[in-house]
C-alpha cells in the first residue's frame, strides 16, 4: 500500500484529534481521578475544606476545586505534604469510626463542625493523634484551603474564578489594571 504525503498528514491529524478528545469521553457520573489522594482520602479532605469554606450564595471549597489544588500541589511541588495528609486523614477517620461508626466525610455536617473545632483547640483524644498533631493538621488544611480558594486558577484551585467573583474583583488580572468593586 502506497501513501502520499497528503493522506499521511490527514490520518495523523485524525489520530491526534481523537487522542485529544478521548479524555472528554468519560462517563458523566465518573469521579475525578486524583494524583496523590485515593477517592476516600479526597472525600475526607473535601469535607474538611467545605467546612472551612462552605457553599452559600457562592460556591464553596469543593466547587472551587480546592481538593484538586491540594492534590496537584502534593504531586508537583510539595511531596512532603503527602505524609502529613495521610497521617491526618487516617487519624480523623479513626476517631470518627470509633465514635460515629463512619468516616469523617459521612458524619453529619453539625458533628463535622464540632470535630474540627475540637481539633483546632487540640481537644480530640490523643490516642488517635500519635502520628501528627491535630492542631497542626487542622491549621495546614485550613491554610491550603485558603490558598486553593483564593489563589490563581492556573494552580488548580479557584475554578472559574469563584473567589474573584465573590470578592467582586475583575479577572483575569492584568498587572496594574485591576479595579476593586464596581
Amino acid at each position: 500500500m502506497k501513501y502520499n504525503r497528503r493522506d499521511f498528514l490527514r490520518q495523523c491529524i485524525a489520530l491526534y484529534g481523537s487522542a485529544v478528545l478521548l479524555p472528554a469521553c468519560t462517563p458523566a457520573g465518573k469521579k475525578q481521578a486524583y494524583r496523590s489522594f485515593s477517592s476516600a482520602q479526597a472525600d475526607c479532605i473535601g469535607a474538611i475544606c467545605e467546612q472551612i469554606i462552605p457553599t452559600d450564595e457562592y460556591p464553596g471549597a469543593i466547587d472551587a476545586g480546592v481538593v484538586n489544588f491540594i492534590d496537584r500541589q502534593i504531586q508537583i511541588r510539595f511531596p512532603e505534604w503527602k505524609k502529613m495528609y495521610e497521617d491526618g486523614i487516617r487519624s480523623i477517620n479513626s476517631y470518627c469510626k470509633a465514635i460515629y461508626k463512619k468516616e469523617f466525610a459521612e458524619v453529619p455536617w453539625e458533628e463535622q463542625t464540632k470535630i474540627l473545632m475540637a481539633m483546632e483547640r487540640n481537644e480530640l483524644p490523643e490516642e488517635y493523634w500519635q502520628a501528627i498533631s491535630q492542631r497542626h493538621f487542622f491549621h495546614q488544611v485550613r491554610y491550603h484551603t485558603m490558598m486553593g480558594f483564593y489563589g490563581a486558577p492556573h494552580h488548580g484551585g479557584n475554578k472559574e474564578y469563584v473567589s474573584y467573583r465573590m470578592m467582586n474583583l475583575n479577572y483575569p488580572f492584568i498587572a496594574g489594571q485591576n479595579r476593586y468593586g464596581k
